[in-house]
Parts: structure tokens; C-alpha cells; sequence
């Protein structure tokens, strides 16, 4: 995947036209395809160089095409705002699909830009990109609206603001607000257009990318005990928790689940949307800070509503790793065991927790 965004250097709105497209193709085929990272991260740097700051207020930075005051407010939203959306989207993907991506930097103007620096420009695009709020030009205002936040949406930037909060709170707010506008009862443009239908997709994406997730490797695969527990909460797909080891380590009151890095190991997990409350219950439960503390972790998940697999962000207790390993009660084995025989899971790997951690 080779970047291939640049500016014309004479006025041909027919050639940027075909710029924005292949960008857009590309934004299409990042997470369908393989991607070669070192290629990936050059794209990005090459984006990232294009960007250049608006002269009345130099804390935005766009990919537009010439400069607003040479354009008609139409031809503003179509070659200054939105290769801004596009190339912003782009990469707050890439950096979603591989978080270290540009770990190693890019070069701009003779200089070398670190990560901070890239997160840097890329903070200063999204603010760019909210200086029309999202909306279309004129009588298009709603419909430009609801196009730019099905990109940003629809490209994962609900869960990129998640894991960066503090970026860029001016597209925080400005996402927050349209997202709400989304969720209207009825979302018409000024001629009667009804984009409810759409609208309301859009807003399905961001609040499922916006749950908090939890994962379950243990007695919370009991589907009984999670409800109990957490009356919020809501079964939204397993994954895998790869190069960790699943074992039963101790406390008092006896010994319990948990895991810890291994290479080549891998624990299935149940994955679980759960409300502020549900989170603030599991904490009692699971004994935090003090028994178990909590360690996010971004992994592949097969959503169980669509089949689809998404990269998504979540929270798993671990116990703390000074605890002895040691067999657990019988009661805690078979609830964790109905557990995985509700998900499908190989009954197996539970056994060999057990055997391992008994021989300890």
C-alpha cells in the first residue's frame, strides 16, 4: 500500500478528485487486507507531511486543496474539510490496528518527527477537522453531517478517542455533540431529506465502539453469576487472549483464576459490555486493588451479534503475581466450568490450569 496524497500543483479539482478517491479506497482496504507495517508507517508520515496549518489560526492543520478564502463554501467542505476527514481517519485507524506504528518517526521538512511529534500533528488535524462541526455546506448541512461521521465512525474514532481522551478534546466534544444529534427521534436536512435511518446505524456503531468491555476467563463465564452480579451487563463476543497463561492462584479464602504472560499460551475470554455500576460491583468482587488489579488490553474480538471480527479495546482483573499458585475448591472449578461449556470453550485448557497450578 503505497500513499499517493499530494497537491496538485495547479488548480484541477478533476486530479485532487482522483487523489481523494484512492485515499478513500485505501481507508476501505486498512484492516481487510495484510498490511506490510513499515510501509504502513511510511503512509502515514506521508500524510502526516502534507498537513499544513491554516494561516488564521495556525493550531488547525488541514489537507486541503489551496485555501479556504479561494473557495466558494460548497467547493470548501468538498476539497479543504474532507481530504482532512479522510487522512485523519486514516490514520487513527492505522494507530487502532497497530498502536505502535510510529514508534520509529518519519521525516518532515529535513527533520525527523518522533512519535510525539506525529500524535502532535495528528491532534492538530483532528482539530482542523472541526471547524465546521462535521456539517455540510448550506441546505446540505445535515447531510454532510451525517456522511463525515459515518467515516469517522465507521473507521473505529469513538474507540480511538476512548484510548486517547486527552489528544484532542475540541473533536471530543464536537463528535460527542454530533453523535447525539444522530440519535434524534428524526434527523431531516432542510428540504425534508430523511437521514433517520442512516443516522441512527451510525449512532449504533459509535455507542457499541464507546461500551466499556470487560473480559471473563474465570467464574464470570458463568452466565447465572455475571447476571447476579451485573444486571447491566451484556454477553458481546469472545476473543482470545494470546501469550498469557491461565492458573489458579491463592488467597484465604481459597484459590482462584487469573492469568499471566507466556509466550505461546492463550486463554479464551468472554467478552462482556458492562455500565459504570456493573464495573463498580465487579471491583468488590473481585477484590480491587487489592486482591486483583486491572490491565487493559487491545485484542481481536468475534462479535457474537454480526460474526465480524473487530480489534477493540478492553479491561481484565489480574491477580497480583506474588500470590502462590495452589489446586482450587471443587464449587469454583464446576462454576467456572459451566462457564466453559456455555461459550464452547476447550474444557481442556481448564484442566491443565488446575494440573499446573496443583503441582506447583
Amino acid at each position: 500500500m503505497l500513499c499517493h496524497f499530494y497537491r496538485p500543483e495547479t488548480r484541477n479539482t478533476r486530479e485532487f478528485d482522483a487523489i481523494c478517491k484512492k485515499l478513500e479506497e485505501d481507508l476501505s482496504l486498512l484492516g481487510n487486507e495484510p498490511i506490510d507495517t513499515r510501509e504502513l508507517n511510511a503512509y502515514v508520515g506521508d500524510l502526516l507531511r502534507q498537513a499544513e496549518p491554516l494561516e488564521k489560526d495556525p493550531r488547525m492543520y488541514f489537507l486541503g486543496f489551496d485555501k479556504p478564502e479561494n473557495m466558494d463554501g460548497d467547493c470548501r467542505v468538498e476539497y479543504f474539510y474532507r481530504p482532512t476527514y479522510l487522512a485523519t481517519a486514516f490514520v487513527m485507524k492505522s494507530l487502532l490496528l497497530f498502536p505502535h506504528l510510529l514508534d520509529e518517526g518519519f521525516s518532515r521538512g529535513g527533520a525527523t518527527v518522533d512519535r510525539d511529534g506525529a500524535f502532535a500533528l495528528l491532534s492538530a488535524c483532528m482539530l482542523g477537522c472541526t471547524g465546521r462541526r462535521f456539517a455540510g455546506h448550506g441546505y446540505d448541512d445535515v447531510k454532510g453531517l451525517v456522511e463525515t461521521m459515518g467515516l469517522f465512525a465507521e473507521n473505529g474514532a469513538a474507540q480511538f478517542i476512548g484510548q486517547h481522551p486527552d489528544l484532542c478534546p475540541e473533536f471530543n466534544e464536537c463528535f460527542a455533540q454530533a453523535a447525539d444529534f444522530l440519535r434524534r427521534d428524526a434527523v431531516r436536512g432542510a428540504w425534508g431529506d430523511d437521514y433517520t435511518e442512516r443516522a441512527h446505524e451510525i449512532a449504533k456503531t459509535i455507542d457499541r465502539e464507546t461500551q466499556r468491555l470487560y473480559l471473563a476467563y474465570g467464574s464470570n463465564l458463568n452466565v447465572a453469576q455475571m447476571n447476579f452480579r451485573c444486571p447491566d451487563a451484556k454477553i458481546v463476543g469472545t476473543a482470545e487472549l494470546k501469550d498469557h497463561r491461565l492458573m489458579f492462584k491463592g488467597s484465604g479464602t481459597g484459590n482462584y483464576l487469573t492469568v499471566e504472560p507466556e509466550s505461546g499460551c492463550a486463554v479464551p475470554v468472554a467478552v462482556w459490555s458492562v455500565s459504570e455500576a456493573d464495573e463498580a460491583s465487579l471491583d468488590r468482587y473481585e477484590g480491587f486493588p487489592r486482591f486483583y488489579y486491572k490491565k487493559n488490553v487491545t485484542l481481536e474480538m468475534l462479535e457474537r451479534e454480526s460474526g465480524q471480527t473487530r480489534t477493540v479495546n478492553a479491561f481484565v482483573y489480574v491477580m497480583h503475581e506474588d500470590r502462590e499458585l495452589g489446586a482450587p475448591r471443587d464449587d469454583y472449578y464446576e462454576r467456572c466450568m459451566e462457564g466453559y461449556e456455555h461459550f464452547g470453550f476447550d474444557p481442556q485448557l481448564l484442566a491443565e490450569a488446575r494440573e499446573y497450578s496443583s503441582r506447583k
